[in-house]
């Protein structure tokens, strides 16, 4: 590639200053950028003048793009901050270059795909819009994530709690067994055995729908975690959201018409915490006036505490009855020990 001596003279002059500011000697540079310390020195001296990929070569290694030596077309331009780029990134995080790298290299190969697949490439663009949205938004503590993957995004929250987690679900318990799902299930007992306190409550339009669900139910209150049953006409305007140690707070925003959620909220900002925190107690709280059902305490008041299983002897039809009757504001009565 050619150039004119003051093209040679403006690059000296920067890879000069660049180089002391970085507290790089000749040597230290030509190492990194794999060529002779005079070739270094001619550069700088102006009587040399790099050649594009040498030019990128220097880039990377000072940190800070060359200026141009003229002949350069806008696409060549392109291409060589896009090269920049990588090799910052590269440089940063080898890991993420690599998936960087992997990614692009399946979207070209789509590229070669069929008519018939225009439609799978649609969604795979959408997915990469969806993580560039999220991605802008962490900055701010606080993000709005559309719905694709709900178990592993709210896992990936739930399993940094250390102390506690406070959750509302606002669906109904069939709808919440299969979205949440057995994984989301499963890590709540391995939190609460472990000694994390766990809370949840589930905001109900009937009882009946704790049927699908009663083994999860019956799993937490053995494993310590506070289950509370609310009626919909108690609490109508109730959101379905997860705090964590007080740190996290992940609101989920449900279609109901679908029955299914919409789009998730996640926020480490405090004043967003605490306002979750305010309503999850405002709505905790609906238990010391009759109007929610604790089913730790059904299972303590009506003798069921004895049983390890709920398949064990009678045990799911008599609790499935005490539910019905609690819900019902009737005494459930109390009931004998198994023997």
């Amino acid at each position: 590639m050619s150039g004119s001596a003051s093209d040679g003279e403006v690059i000296g002059v920067t890879v000069k200053r660049l180089r002391r500011q970085r507290g790089l000697t000749q040597e230290a540079l030509a190492l990194r950028v794999g060529c002779s310390r005079s070739l270094i020195q001619q550069i700088e001296n102006g009587k040399r003048v790099p050649p594009s990929a040498q030019r990128e070569k220097l880039s990377w290694a000072l940190g800070e793009r060359l200026p141009g030596v003229g002949d350069e077309t806008d696409a060549d331009e392109a291409l060589r901050d896009l090269r920049f780029r990588f090799e910052q990134l590269l440089s940063r995080s080898p890991e993420i270059a690599d998936r960087v790298v992997g990614l692009g290299q399946s979207l070209v190969a789509l590229e070669d795909t069929g008519d018939e697949l225009v439609p799978l490439r649609e969604i795979a663009d959408r997915q990469l819009d969806r993580a560039a949205e999220v991605v802008a938004q962490i900055p701010s503590g606080s993000v709005v994530v559309r719905e694709w993957n709900t178990v592993n995004d709210w896992l990936s929250v739930l399993l940094r709690a250390q102390r506690r987690i406070c959750a509302i679900h606002s669906a109904e318990l069939g709808a919440i067994g299969g979205d949440i799902g057995d994984e989301y299930h499963r890590a709540i007992l391995g939190k609460a055995r472990s000694g994390v306190s766990v809370q949840r409550v589930y905001v109900l339009d009937d009882v009946d729908n704790v049927v699908p669900y009663a083994d999860k139910l019956w799993q937490q209150v053995k494993a310590g975690v506070e289950t509370i049953l609310v009626k919909r006409d108690f609490a109508p305007n109730a959101q379905g959201m997860l705090i964590v140690d007080d740190s996290y707070v992940l609101a989920g925003d449900y279609d109901f018409r679908r029955r299914e959620r919409d789009s998730s909220r996640f926020s480490t900002l405090r004043h967003d915490v605490q306002t979750a925190l305010r309503k999850f107690n405002h709505l905790r709280e609906l238990r010391t006036y009759g109007m929610a059902l604790v089913v730790n305490d059904l299972v303590e008041e009506t003798g069921l505490a004895a049983f390890e299983r709920l398949d064990n002897q009678d045990c799911r039809p008599r609790f499935h009855a005490a539910l019905h009757r609690a819900w019902n504001d009737e005494d459930p009565g109390t009931e004998s020990a198994p023997r």
